[in-house]
């Protein structure tokens, strides 16, 4: 508070003292007025004095005459009086209601020497015109007895140069005002002295001027350049603004800096200048403080004081209501105007003060900056109404206004720069630290998340390999579901894991000769898993006979293959082209693409780890891709950049080091490479390797890796049939026993994508596992389309011992695929009763001595049956309603051969419904029906299968009048209490039907009604 108050008080002394300086010559008497009954001496000390003379004193004075200096003084001795200078017109007029009030002012000076000297005037109302031994000298609007020929001054400063003869100035004045205005005439001191010492005070106070208005201006047009620049800093718009308005409203007033050098003649375009200015100033002034300190200012108000500062401008600027009739000017209409004009401009003054006493009451940043300008604003604003109001001079103190404006916007702006860049480093170093403690948790949750993914993974790899013994199917799907899944999970673990590792520095790299025509393997893998449909072209310009690179091989493809996923991601229609040339001892490599592009803006940041566009739709991934390619390509000794058009195209350039002459390739891993076209093996095909039982079918097109693996697999014991195409492929499987295929994912006529899915139409993944070959990497999303088709996929080079452990647990997979098939057979043979089986066998072999039509009809129906229990091979659950309905009659047929007269059947059912309902699902009701209800009776009974449309819904009905189920029983069933699999099964299965309804009627005696209601569209 107390460094407030004493700027506060700086201020306003440092106004007061330049104020009583510069201005307390005009209103301070002299001890001694030199001018005398219109005479005045002039002594060489002083005009040698440094001040200019003021010409005080009494001048003769011929009121209500205009008298010419081809006119005798003497003539109008009787009408001349002595009048004090400087002052205001009092009496002595004849007001003309047809012309302005009208004098003449006369001084004689004696000075010392002949010479040139000077006079200033600060302005004469209303007009004036000056005369020095005779000559016209200047002045300012032209004095006149008439309205028509008269015209007024604007406070016009100016100064005039005479000749003296014989040491002797003889200067006339004629003067010009208003009818009936009272501060008419010579109102301010006129300061007299040589020429010299006049043009130097008169250049001084046109200095003073043009340094304050063109600081402004300036410092303004600084501030707009620095906006121009990034467009962000709204505050330094409005400054710039400020500033400006500030310069040219300071040159409209006191000197008129602007009008002398654009000259503008008529007064009243000068007051539009003058007036209208302020409310811009004001009005940017306070749109500059709202972008300051937006939290004090509330934004409609600001909106108010905007449009109502914009109206001021347009009456005061455009339209101008100070313009009046000479006639009818009166010092009571001015000052009604000029009180109107103050109550428009004031309350913009004093909202921007409140603005203002806010921000210091508050104690904002740079509140005591905005103190040094609020201060400095109020003291000039209390300045220009006392001038305003009463014509006393403030010259100098707009000097003032500029220095304190520019010390506190600028400092101001300077202490939020300093401020925004203390709290940038704060935050950038917080960011380090930030980014610090990422990275190490990534590294740390990265290995965490390994652990339990591993187990994951080596329990789905236990169940699926029956370890706890054998699965049924379905929940061995499930288990492959949940492998493959935690495999991609464990596939972004080790993305993470990568990005991590290669910001602790431990990217590892085996770098060894590779031929430059891993690129044309990549990228044709690449063409033969993208769609069909695609209207993306893949090519590749690549010379096989360039030499090799010094790389490693896993990290090479991985980089190429980074940046081609990436360009087929952002290109929708176009070419995607891979070159290759040689450059000193380097490889270039460029991946170029004709998609969206890159922004400009974004170029810079392509490349760090988890950025992605801002603009672009594909937002799948982690943004790591671009980042771990430019890692791997430093960590090998190349370079990598980029260069995009946006809305043409992308071109991604790396380099690689070329490999020596003698260099040898040291790696001593077993793995199956590609072969150059040079190595020609050709076998006899089939290839047949003889071992055990266990059939493994290597499909490739190059001879020598079919020979490889053939080997490997024969040393391991199992029996490898080798065959070069997926034609031969699939003739041998159709024909063949296979437990296990490896297969080449790009081979010549069928590809190893096409051969997956011909043997899928025949084969599921349970029974005939494959693994894919590839070049590519094998966590890429590309190759996430081979799990359509395939059960595990190897990159090349591929490690033979992780080779035969995909096979091993494969292999063990669908061995308890078997099993679990057995054990699904033996509960399903276990459905079938036996004493049922024994008695239809014992009826049909009795009728086959008398009836063989019977016989045959009774075994079609036994097969009939047998087939439907027995048929484990059902894929989907769901099957046609006639299909169960004839399993149905084929029962019942069984039953009636048995039961004869006591079982009686009837059929109501509509042969157009077509409908899916669960398998097995009838039947065991039908029979529950027999064994439960009808048998019971001594005398037998009705059986009444009916199936009609009711409505939007199919209404299946199942009859009996057996014994019936008693009420506790009923119920136990309904809630599936009940241990009666005929029932409880068929009703879970109904249950799952959606929008399904299974209703239960029963009275003991009278016999049990089952109600099933099913939807007509669902599964039809």
């Amino acid at each position: 508070m107390k460094k407030n108050f004493f700027i506060m008080i700086s201020i306003i002394m440092l106004f007061a003292v330049v104020f009583i300086i510069g201005n307390g010559h005009y209103f301070f008497k002299e001890d001694a007025p030199i001018v005398k009954q219109g005479m005045a001496i002039v002594s060489s000390e002083q005009l040698e004095n440094n001040r200019t003379i003021k010409l005080n004193g009494e001048w003769s004075f011929y009121p209500n005459l205009l008298l010419s200096p081809q006119q005798s003084l003497n003539d109008y001795t009787n009408q001349r009086i002595s009048l004090k200078v400087p002052d205001k017109w009092e009496g002595n007029f004849q007001f003309n209601e047809d012309g302005p009030i009208v004098g003449t002012y006369h001084v004689s000076i004696k000075v010392p020497t002949e010479g040139q000297y000077s006079l200033f005037f600060r302005y004469i109302h209303k007009s004036s015109r000056v005369f020095i031994n005779g000559m016209e000298v200047g002045g300012k609007g032209n004095p006149s007895t008439s309205f028509t020929e008269f015209q007024s001054e604007n406070d016009d400063k100016f100064m005039v140069i005479g000749q003296s003869k014989e040491q002797i100035l003889d200067i006339l004045i004629q003067v010009a005002s208003y009818n009936q205005y009272p501060t008419s005439g010579i109102v301010y001191p006129i300061e007299f002295g040589t020429t010299e010492k006049i043009q130097k005070f008169y250049d001084q106070k046109r200095l003073n001027d043009i340094v304050a208005s063109m600081g402004h201006i300036v410092f303004g047009i600084i501030y707009l350049i620095s906006y121009g620049q990034n467009r962000k800093r709204k505050e330094e718009l409005f400054l710039g603004l400020f500033m400006i308005l500030m310069g040219f409203y300071l040159s409209f007033i006191n000197m008129k800096i602007f009008f002398q050098m654009v000259p503008i003649e008529l007064i009243n375009n000068q007051i539009r200048l003058q007036l209208g200015i302020v409310p811009l100033v004001n009005m940017c002034l306070t749109l500059f403080l709202y972008t300051m300190y937006p939290q004090v200012v509330k934004k409609k108000v600001v909106y108010i004081f905007v449009i109502f500062l914009g109206f001021t401008f347009f009456i005061y600027g455009i339209s101008n209501p100070f313009y009046l009739d000479n006639s009818k000017v009166t010092e009571q209409a001015l000052v009604i105007l000029q009180i109107t004009y103050i109550a428009f401009v004031t309350p913009g003054i004093i909202y921007i003060a409140l603005i203002l006493i806010r921000i210091i009451l508050r104690n904002l940043e740079g509140g005591s900056y905005v103190l040094i300008v609020f201060v400095a604003i109020c003291c000039y604003a209390f300045l220009i109404i006392v001038n305003f109001l009463t014509e006393i001079p403030v010259d100098y103190s707009e000097l003032v206004l500029f220095l304190c404006v520019l010390v506190g916007f600028s400092s101001l702006l300077n202490y939020r720069a300093n401020t925004t860049f203390m709290k940038l480093e704060a935050i950038t170093e917080e960011l380090r630290t930030h980014n610090h403690m990422k990275d190490e948790f990534l590294l740390k949750t990265s290995h965490e998340l390994r652990t339990p993914l591993n187990g994951i993974l080596n329990l789905a790899k236990l169940l699926m390999e029956g370890g706890q013994g054998p699965l049924k199917r379905t929940q061995q799907e499930q288990v492959i579901l949940i492998h493959n899944i935690t495999q991609r999970l464990g596939h972004l673990v080790e993305d993470l894991l990568f990005s991590s590792n290669r910001m602790s520095g431990e990217l590892r790299v085996s770098p060894r000769t590779v031929p430059i025509n891993i690129i044309n393997e990549v990228v044709a893998e690449i063409r033969s898993v993208m769609s069909a449909n695609s209207y993306v072209r893949l090519l590749v310009e690549v010379d096989l006979t360039l030499p090799p690179m010094l790389t490693d091989e896993l990290r090479f493809k991985q980089i190429l293959y980074n940046l081609l996923h990436n360009a087929i991601q952002h290109t929708e229609i176009g070419e995607i082209t891979v070159t290759a040339y040689q450059r000193q001892k380097h490889m270039v490599i460029k991946v170029s693409d004709t998609g969206k592009g890159i922004p400009a803006q974004d170029l810079e940041r392509i490349f760090n780890a988890f950025y992605q566009v801002k603009n672009n739709h594909h937002k799948d991934g982690l943004g790591l891709g671009l980042s771990i390619a430019k890692n791997i390509v430093d960590k090998l000794n190349g370079a990598i950049y980029v260069k995009s058009t946006f809305g043409e195209g992308t071109t991604f350039t790396f380099t690689m080091p070329l490999a020596e002459e003698d260099q040898a390739d040291k790696d001593n891993s077993l793995a199956i490479v590609a072969q150059t076209p040079s190595e020609i093996l050709q076998l006899e095909l089939p290839l047949i390797h003889k071992g055990n039982d266990k059939k493994i079918l290597v499909v490739d097109d190059d001879h020598v890796n079919i020979k490889v693996l053939a080997d490997v697999l024969a040393l391991k014991g199992y029996t490898a049939i080798g065959v070069d195409n997926g034609f031969d492929a699939v003739v041998y499987v159709k024909s063949n026993q296979v437990d296990c295929m490896l297969v080449d994912l790009m081979m010549e006529g069928m590809s190893g994508y096409d051969l997956c899915k011909q043997v899928r139409k025949h084969y599921d993944m349970l029974e005939l596992p494959i693994i894919v070959l590839t070049a590519i990497m094998k966590h890429t999303d590309l190759m996430l389309t081979l799990q359509v088709g395939a059960n595990d996929y190897l990159q090349k080079p591929v490690a033979t011992d992780e080779l035969l452990l995909r096979i091993e647990s494969l292999l063990a997979v669908r061995q308890s695929s078997l099993d679990a098939i057995e054990v699904e057979m033996n509960h399903l043979y276990s459905q079938v009763t036996p004493h049922f089986v024994y008695n239809t066998l014992n009826t049909i072999i009795g009728l086959s001595y008398t009836d063989m039509d019977n016989t045959r009809e009774a075994l079609y129906c036994l097969a009939t049956y047998f087939r439907a229990k027995l048929n484990v091979h059902y894929r989907n659950n769901m099957v046609l309603i006639e299909e169960e309905i004839e399993l149905v009659k084929a029962y019942l047929y069984i039953e009636k051969m048995r039961f004869g007269d006591r079982l009686t059947v009837k059929y109501d059912i509509d042969e157009s419904i077509q409908l899916m309902i669960p398998a097995l699902s009838l039947q065991p009701l039908v029979e529950n029906a027999v064994f439960h209800g009808i048998s019971k009776k001594p005398e037998g009974g009705t059986i009444e299968i009916s199936v009609q449309r009711e409505g939007q819904f199919i209404r299946i009905k199942i009859y009996d009048n057996g014994v019936g189920i008693p009420a506790k029983k009923l119920q136990q069933l309904m809630n599936e209490e009940s241990s009666r699999i005929g029932f409880t099964n068929p009703l879970k299965k109904f249950k799952l039907m959606k929008n399904a309804d299974l209703r239960l009627y029963s009275e003991e005696g009278k016999g049990t009604t089952i109600l099933i209601l099913l939807p007509e569209g669902d599964g039809a």
